[in-house]
């Protein structure tokens, strides 16, 4: 009994093996845990309840003899067929009191163990399979960053290539280059400013270029920058701006707007513009100089058709007195006076008619009104400068001005005074060339008189008039040039007094001889 109270207290399960390894005996703990009952277990082979076959007999040879102690992780099946885990340790006792060998065996249930550290096997394998797919997915989307990072890269390089060739080619063009915003505000303008309008390009970063467009010219430059889409047949914007001293010039621009494809919005509108005066004002020359030739040809031919009409009125009268008193006398003589009578009448009749043709001639091509505008009188000067400019270059002739920068505006018909200028500048140039005058030089003065008229007035280092020649110059064809008409200075004042002016003539009496020639025209008329 002692034997079997020590066997009970061994909470696990208990089994004594003989050296075959039958079952001696069986403990409460091994009943709970397999589920059988001493009795049907007594003299069966411990192997019954493991799910394969132990060597006992030669582990149980071995602990006897060699006092070795066996331990193993053992599967087990209990009595209900369930399978479950334990750790077997087989170990030698003493000689019982029948001089046997027993042997014992204890097994430690660890089914909960194995248990747990299958589901943590299962769920570290799960874990693994997630952490793996996930690796993959890092990978993936490392991989793809990487790509996207490789892209942005190329087109940031790409970009930035681009916005030097842009840069290059701005810096170095000679076209002003510029980027605004929306509302005409400068983002963007190249060097070339500084010589085309004046300004630095930090002058003009951040300032409005409706600042600088002539107000004839704004209208069209903003209706261009506010369209809402890109037309493909675009023409060049020809406008206005004004130079950092005051100037206008006339600039051409190609107009590209940068507009948003969804939103259809204006982000952003860039010019390539460059300074085309010296092309609008040739134009202009052009068509300004045929209708001052024109005016000049009318002028002319109205002088000629004047004085032809005075020198031939007075032997027209003379011949119709002379046939009409030849008529009278005739009429008392004895001759055929009826054909004497026909004939002079006939005479007298033409001779008439030839006096209305000649002052029907005079009335064609005498002055109508003129057609007066309000003009600021040195923009006139300077747009009949340019006129004979290349007169003025091939004669190395210089043109000097002393403008009055507060003169008003006066109206006037701009073509005509245009031409007096032009005819006193030829004049002058004609003067000095013929008399080989080394520096040639014009000097045109404008200046308010009182705020009643304004005085043109132009000075040259030609030889000037003599004091005879003044009281001629205005005579119809007297000149004292070799190819001369004689008509200009007659025309001019023609033109002047006519305005309601006065021209003059000074023969200046200094060492050098120059003169001077000025003419008013008043500031009220209208």
């Amino acid at each position: 009994m002692e034997s079997l109270d020590w066997l009970e207290a061994i909470m696990d399960s208990a089994v004594l093996l003989d050296k075959a390894g039958r079952i001696i005996n069986w403990n409460t703990g091994a009943t709970a845990l397999f589920g059988y009952a001493k009795k049907e277990v007594l003299g069966r082979s411990i192997n019954f309840i493991y799910d394969r076959n132990y060597p006992f007999p030669k582990l149980i040879q071995e602990i006897t003899s060699q006092q070795k102690k066996w331990q193993e992780d053992t599967p087990f099946i209990r009595r209900n067929g369930i399978k479950g885990y334990c750790k077997s340790s087989l170990c030698g006792l003493p000689l019982n009191e029948q001089n046997k060998m027993t042997t014992l065996l204890v097994h430690h249930n660890t089914t909960d163990y194995k248990q747990t550290e299958e589901n943590l096997r299962k769920t570290n394998h799960h874990l693994q399979q997630q952490l793996q797919t996930i690796h993959a997915g890092f990978r993936c989307a490392s991989g793809l960053l990487i790509q996207a990072m490789n892209h942005v890269e190329q087109n940031e390089r790409k970009l930035r290539e681009s916005e030097l060739r842009f840069h290059l080619l701005a810096e170095n063009a000679t076209d002003v280059i510029s980027r605004h915003t929306p509302d005409g505000t400068y983002l963007y303008v190249s060097p070339a400013s500084k010589m085309s309008i004046g300004y630095n390009p930090e002058d003009l970063v951040g300032k409005n270029v409706y600042k600088l467009i002539h107000h004839d010219d704004l209208t069209k430059l903003k209706k261009v920058f506010t369209r809402r889409r890109e037309n493909i047949n675009n023409k060049p914007l020809i406008y206005r701006i004004k130079r950092k001293e005051g100037e206008f010039r006339w600039f051409e621009s190609n107009i590209r707007l940068i507009i948003d494809e969804q939103s259809r919005i204006i982000n952003e509108i860039q010019l390539a513009s460059r300074d085309v005066t010296d092309r609008i004002l040739d134009k202009k020359a052009r068509l300004r100089g045929q209708q001052l030739a024109h005016v000049f040809r009318l002028s002319t031919m109205e002088e000629m058709a004047s004085g032809m009409a005075h020198e031939i009125s007075q032997p027209l009268a003379a011949i119709v007195n002379y046939t009409r008193g030849c008529v009278r006398h005739l009429q008392n003589d004895e001759h055929d006076r009826d054909q004497i009578k026909q004939i002079m009448t006939k005479a007298a009749a033409q001779a008439e008619r030839a006096g209305e043709i000649v002052q029907r001639l005079k009335n064609f091509f005498c002055k109508g009104q003129l057609v007066k505008t309000p003009c600021k009188v040195n923009n006139v000067v300077r747009e009949t400068i340019s006129l004979v400019k290349n007169e003025l270059t091939n004669s190395k002739t210089k043109i000097d001005f002393d403008f009055d920068k507060e003169v008003p505006f006066i109206f006037i018909d701009k073509i005509q005074i245009q031409q007096v200028i032009l005819n006193l500048i030829q004049n002058a140039i004609e003067a000095m060339h013929e008399n080989h005058i080394k520096e040639k030089r014009i000097k045109i003065q404008t200046k308010a008189t009182n705020f009643e008229t304004i005085d043109i007035t132009l000075l040259d280092t030609g030889p000037g008039f003599s004091k005879e020649h003044i009281t001629k110059v205005f005579t119809p064809f007297f000149t004292t040039k070799a190819h001369g008409r004689g008509m200009g200075l007659a025309i001019c004042r023609s033109i002047i007094e006519a305005h309601g002016g006065q021209f003059t003539i000074n023969a200046n009496t200094n060492a050098n001889g120059n003169s001077w020639i000025r003419f008013s025209l008043p500031i009220s008329i209208q």
